[in-house]
């Protein structure tokens, strides 16, 4: 096999090497990015080639996959072989060998030696050695231990329900999320992708994922709204975990106090009827501990918005917990004081906002998490209002006592950027006119010709005004004069004057721009936020750990803060990592803990790994939250930073601490 139709075959005898479970060919096609006609003609090629070879077997059947079987030997062989031939055949890199370690170690009974790894990964014992270290450092962020009993074996040793969230973890970070479904899978599975399937199965090669996806497909219609894919799927990997342990006879328990508290909801009666149906299906109880945990993933699922049940905005904040709004027109307060802009009639945000914190607050509050596959992309595209979402942080721990994970904020940065396109949009309103529709025709007409940025979205009349829903416009133009609650009435004439347009322009434009000064009275003078006595030129240290220790101990040094600061700042960074993009970091620690507010800022000698993201600017946030008015301000010049990349550039490249200063306190970006 020499030809690039060869290369693509040898990588396709790779990937099969490397699957311990039947792999559909849309499967390969995705990873290949070639078309599923393809990968299946080079598979006759595959088979013609390993055919050869003594102790190999390709084996191909209509809804199940394909995949090989032979002995660690011969497939060694095969791989050596291809190399031989000049054949790149790449090989398996750290990450995907340890996550090959843990999987290996969940599925089986029993311990593991090192040179069984070996033989499988087709490496030595001291790469299998050094593979284990990072094995036992991915195992202890779940409170896991990795025991090494010489001349015995290898094994995972901690709490169950730790056991389940590693091994939930472990599948949700080898999930593809690019892949789209093949013919094959659409026949057969409704939410579930190839790749998702193909994961799953790894793990859990014997359950019946169909029946279990039929039997959540049907509570989903009985839940008030639709949950997403990724929730669906979320529940879908949990309750398999579920399943394969109770077979083994390794439930879970829940604390009395916390089922009694989730029995009052209406997601614990789904999740019971989930557990009813699957044991008649399979034929496997679930005590009553683990339908708490599906009502908690019921609870705490991310949803698509209103199902047909509840359309109204009023109505669906209706059925949301009164501190959950709260929380929401705090963040909406907030985040629009940053960005000195006015979302106070946007009720899309407001009601999808409102939406979403409900499940977010419940899965924080009980310790679940949301994985975000768009995280590292909404870094990247917007990282000016990633910056200024970090800000809403203190009022998750102010309101609710609950840390909010970078995630998590992630998906708050979409509603907010979605709200701001909306500001760019056109104005969007309802002519309201009362003499006959050739009238409101000529009214139409002529707001259209000569308003650029204006959505007419309906003419009606007065009393049928109220049939409209006001998320779905913005204001009224009316022929008659007349008051709306809760809209402004703009009245023009039935031949559209220069000053009626003129009026109504001038409104698009306090509407839709920044028309709101959010300097409220009470705020503290002006005054620097940066100190040069913290400002730290080419600090040269190796990870994030040795900055915030290094940062934080000058600011205890000179009596800012209590020496517990740097302590619960390096804990909230092990929770979840404070880096927000474009190479910056704002860690902070807790506000109990500072006597007087400041921000240090470090500019790296190189970058450093921060959580998986390179940082070379360090904002340690030594802020008073309460009082909110240092906050504000600092968290709008940070939006403005983050939003100039010419600053930026200048702050990395300043020779010294005084132009790191004069970049940070004078107006530069402001």
């Amino acid at each position: 096999m020499k030809n690039a139709t060869d290369d693509r075959c040898a990588k396709i005898i790779q990937i099969l090497i490397q699957e311990q479970q039947p792999i559909t060919s849309e499967v390969i096609a995705n990873k290949l990015t070639v078309s599923n006609r393809t990968v299946r003609n080079d598979l006759e090629k595959v088979e013609s080639y390993l055919s050869d070879i003594e102790g190999v077997r390709l084996f191909r059947k209509p809804r199940v996959g394909i995949w090989l079987e032979g002995t660690p030997e011969s497939k060694q062989k095969i791989l050596s072989n291809l190399r031989k031939g000049n054949i790149y055949v790449e090989p398996f890199s750290v990450l995907e060998r340890q996550r090959f370690i843990i999987k290996k170690l969940m599925q089986s009974e029993e311990l593991l030696t090192m040179q069984a790894l070996a033989d499988e990964l087709f490496v030595s014992r001291v790469t299998v050695h050094k593979d284990l270290d990072g094995v036992e450092e991915w195992l202890k962020k779940y409170d896991l231990k990795l025991l090494r009993k010489q001349n015995y074996g290898i094994e995972i040793v901690g709490k169950e329900k730790d056991w389940r969230k590693a091994a939930t973890a472990l599948l949700i970070e080898i999930r593809k999320t690019n892949s789209k479904p093949g013919d094959e899978m659409e026949k057969t599975y409704h939410r579930l992708n190839p790749d998702d399937l193909s994961h799953i199965k790894d793990l859990i090669p014997d359950m019946d994922f169909m029946k279990i996806e039929d039997i959540l497909i049907e509570a989903e219609k009985k839940m008030t709204y639709p949950i997403s894919d990724e929730a669906f799927v979320a529940l879908l990997i949990h309750i398999a975990i579920s399943l394969e342990r109770i077979k083994s006879g390794k439930d879970i328990k829940m604390p009395v106090k916390q089922l009694l508290g989730l029995k009052k909801y209406s997601e614990f009666d789904i999740a019971t009827w989930v557990a009813g149906e699957l044991e008649k299906v399979l034929g496997i109880k679930m005590p009553v501990s683990e339908i708490g945990y599906i009502t908690l993933h019921l609870l705490g699922a991310k949803i698509l918005g209103p199902s047909e049940k509840v359309s109204d905005s009023k109505e669906i904040i209706s059925t949301i917990e009164p501190e959950v709004v709260e929380l929401t027109k705090d963040i909406i307060l907030l985040v629009q004081n940053i960005l000195d802009v006015d979302f106070s009639n946007d009720h899309t945000l407001f009601t999808g906002l409102a939406l979403h914190l409900r499940t977010t607050v419940r899965r924080l509050e009980h310790g679940l998490s949301l994985r975000n596959p768009l995280l590292n992309e909404i870094k990247e595209k917007f990282p000016s209002i990633f910056g200024a979402s970090w800000a809403t942080s203190i009022l998750f721990e102010k309101n609710f006592g609950i840390r909010i994970t970078e995630e998590e904020i992630g998906y708050l940065t979409i509603h907010i950027g979605a709200a701001l396109e909306r500001m760019k949009s056109s104005a969007r309103a309802i002519v309201v006119c009362s003499s006959g529709i050739g009238t409101s025709q000529l009214v139409v007409s002529r707001l259209e010709k000569r308003i650029k940025n204006l959505e007419i979205v309906a003419v009606s009349s007065v009393h049928d005004v109220e049939k409209y829903q006001k998320e779905e416009y913005d204001f009224i133009i009316s022929t008659i004069p007349f008051k709306y609650p809760g809209k402004p009435v703009i009245y023009a004439d039935v031949f559209i004057t220069d000053d009626n347009i003129k009026t109504i322009n001038q409104y698009i434009a306090n509407f839709k721009g920044k028309a709101k000064s959010f300097q409220e009275e009470g705020d503290s003078p002006e005054k620097n936020l940066f100190d040069k006595d913290f400002l730290f030129s080419k600090l040269n240290l190796e990870n994030k750990d040795e900055i915030i220790k290094y940062m934080g101990i000058k600011l205890i040094e000179a009596g800012f803060v209590d020496k517990k600061f740097v302590e619960s700042a390096l804990m909230r960074e092990k929770i979840t990592s404070t880096a927000v993009g474009i190479g910056v970091a704002i860690p902070h620690g807790e506000t109990k803990y500072v006597k007087k507010s400041v921000i240090a800022c470090a500019v790296l000698e190189k970058p450093v790994d921060w959580s998986g993201c390179n940082v070379d600017i360090v904002f340690l946030l030594a802020l008073d939250f309460e009082t909110g008015s240092q906050t504000r301000k600092f968290f709008k010049k940070f939006y403005s930073l983050l939003d100039d990349e010419k600053v930026l550039r200048h702050l990395k490249n300043a020779k010294d601490t005084d132009e790191m200063l004069n970049y940070l306190n004078l107006e530069e970006f402001d």
